[in-house]
């Protein structure tokens, strides 16, 4: 089977790997555009990026080296309540059902600051000398698509730099046409926002944007932090919010808003003033929520942006294109194409009830905080959890969806760190778990612990890893 992959950006990428490397016997091309650049100047990711590292046998050290990555242990929410709080899972009680439950609960109704949900470590931008393990990392986007470039070449998949002017359709596509045809039994559209394949066979676009009001966005690098956040830090600003990414080198940054609240201009001053410095702004674009009617279509499957976007609060593009091709691994050989669809759609809704969750705020200081308070609507899906949770915690059982992205565990930080939860409700279910008095005991005994680890900060310790080969 022949398979050509049309852009050549990180979901292109991330598709060839993956595909080359479940089926070897395939022919793979990847054709990119010489004139398409990438969005942003930094770049995050979720833990499915080891996932597909370990996959397709990639060692973490070169990422590393080769991409200006920095760790990433979580993130870092600032003024959308009032006080910091973040979402992580990567303490060790939080690995597991019970683990979570009991400490999250426990800490709740005894009214933990917000802070202790992770360890302090992570806030403190320490990393432990043994044991530590990270499964997130930021990345300056540049770098990371020249190093997947190489990865690609490296695994036999030829890249063909070309500009694709015709795409002809039979029964399906035919061949795409540049510089030559381009033939395929199967075709990747991973063009991003100009969806220049899927939308060729009459696919059309679902509109999220009665969830998700923001749309627009700017980018901007500043300087190199002088010592690593070891999370990204999500930001509330006056009509929207904006992300800071450290990455080696350079710090990533950008500003997503409502235009019905805020103008392009009116955004770049208001970053300007926050960050009381000349900033020299990247790209700027518009974009409309939402996904593609179906994600395969006769012989084509749309990856990454050309299939869906959402904006970018959690970091979700780059897992969600990994969820979406480890799918397509299973669904290929039998050619699954319903299957396959109402998987990755449920993959996307999964991730807006999550993203939607986000604002379910107090704040009102502002006329666009004002209106997402008064005027937020929420998909049915997330109003079915959240009539449950109104009495109780998350728990796994109340949501399944395969190569999902968030699962039950991820909404506790962000309710909580949003004040939603009931903590009587939670404090009733808590006091009914067996031997619940001995977690004050273990958590009391895990803070003594990760306070005697020895740990280095994160800054230094990257910089010693980096120098190993």
């Amino acid at each position: 089977m022949n398979i050509v992959v049309v852009g050549g950006g990180t979901s292109g990428c991330i598709s060839a790997l993956i595909l080359k490397k479940r089926f070897p016997q395939y022919d793979i091309h990847i054709i990119e555009s010489s004139k398409i650049g990438t969005i942003g100047v930094g770049e995050g990711s979720t833990e499915h990026w080891t996932d597909f590292c370990d996959y397709v046998d990639i060692d973490m050290g070169d990422v590393l080296r080769e991409c200006g990555a920095t760790f990433k242990m979580g993130i870092l929410f600032d003024k959308w309540d009032d006080e910091p709080f973040m979402h992580s899972l990567l303490t060790d009680t939080c690995r597991n059902e019970h683990g979570y439950y009991y400490t999250y609960a426990h800490q709740i109704v005894n009214n933990y600051p917000k802070r202790d949900m992770q360890s302090e470590y992570v806030w403190n931008n320490e990393c432990p000398d043994d044991g530590f393990e990270v499964r997130q990392l930021h990345f300056d986007t540049d770098k990371l698509n020249k190093f997947l470039h190489k990865k690609c070449f490296e695994r036999g998949i030829s890249v063909h730099v070309d500009d694709i002017k015709y795409v002809h359709i039979g029964e399906g596509i035919e061949y795409v046409e540049g510089s030559k045809r381009y033939y395929a039994h199967v075709f990747i559209d991973c063009t991003g926002f100009r969806r220049l394949l899927i939308s060729k066979l009459g696919v059309g676009w679902k509109s999220y944007s009665e969830y998700l009001p923001l749309n627009s966005a700017i980018t901007f690098p500043t300087a190199e932090q002088k010592e690593y956040n070891m999370w990204t830090k999500a930001t509330a600003y006056d009509a929207g919010w904006g992300w800071t990414i450290p990455t080696r080198d350079r710090t990533g940054n950008g500003y997503v808003f409502c235009d019905k609240f805020i103008t392009t201009d009116e955004a770049k001053d208001e970053m300007r003033k926050h960050h009381g410095q000349y900033i020299r702004f990247g790209k700027e674009f518009k974009f409309d929520p939402g996904r593609v009617e179906k994600f395969w279509e006769r012989n084509c499957i749309a990856v990454g942006l050309a299939g869906s976007f959402v904006e970018p609060l959690e970091a979700s593009s780059i897992g969600s294109t990994i969820q979406q091709v480890f799918a397509l691994t299973q669904m290929l050989p039998s050619w699954n194409q319903d299957r396959y669809n109402k998987i990755v759609i449920d993959i996307f809704d999964n991730i807006v009830d999550y993203i939607v969750a986000h604002y379910l705020t107090r704040r009102e200081d502002t006329p666009f905080w004002k209106y997402i308070k008064e005027n937020l609507k929420v998909p049915k899906s997330l109003q079915d959890l959240l009539s449950v949770w109104e009495h109780r915690l998350p728990h796994s059982s109340d949501m399944y969806i395969p190569w999902e992205m968030f699962h039950a565990a991820n909404y506790i930080p962000i309710l909580h760190g949003l004040n939603w939860f009931n903590v009587n409700k939670i404090k009733s279910e808590y006091d009914s778990f067996p031997n619940h008095q001995r977690i004050e005991k273990e958590m009391k005994d895990l803070k003594d612990f990760y306070r005697s680890v020895p740990k280095k900060g994160h800054k230094r310790t990257l910089q010693m890893l980096t120098k190993r080969r």
